[in-house]
């Protein structure tokens, strides 16, 4: 899939601990794990990948350019991929975040997540807490 080079290129600019384009293929070659994608002049601007598993899911990753940012990509995403997740019957969605990244964190309370768990001095380069985030559906 062309699209997980441009993904693999958005994760090395925008994560610390960027997933290759080959762990992305591996990510896919199970069913429980889903993409949505967000592409402008033909190329992708934002994805969102997260998990399904017996009605648990997981956020895994969620980025959207700095040049296409603030026009309700990351909001498109994550309605699509909540719409996605009732109608498979989940019941929970968990995911965790830079406790700095205020932007993200702000996304995911107006989408009704609930902070439930700090995961101290979790992430390096730079150092940061780990959010651990719920929603119940």
């Amino acid at each position: 899939m062309r699209e997980l080079s441009e993904i693999a290129r958005l994760e090395e600019k925008y994560f610390s601990d960027a997933w290759s384009e080959k762990s992305l293929e591996e990510t896919f070659d199970y069913d429980v794990n889903h993409l949505l994608m967000e592409k402008r002049d033909g190329r992708v601007v934002g994805y969102i990948i997260y998990s399904d598993v017996q009605g648990e899911a997981e956020l895994l990753r969620i980025a959207v350019d700095k040049a296409y940012r603030r026009r309700g990509i990351g909001a498109d995403l994550m309605e699509s991929m909540l719409e996605e997740l009732t109608d498979s019957g989940a019941e929970r969605i968990s995911l965790e975040v830079r406790a700095h990244n205020i932007a993200a964190v702000k996304l995911y309370k107006k989408y009704g997540f609930v902070d439930i768990f700090v995961r101290e001095n979790y992430y390096h380069n730079p150092e940061d807490d780990a959010l651990i985030f719920q929603k119940i559906f």
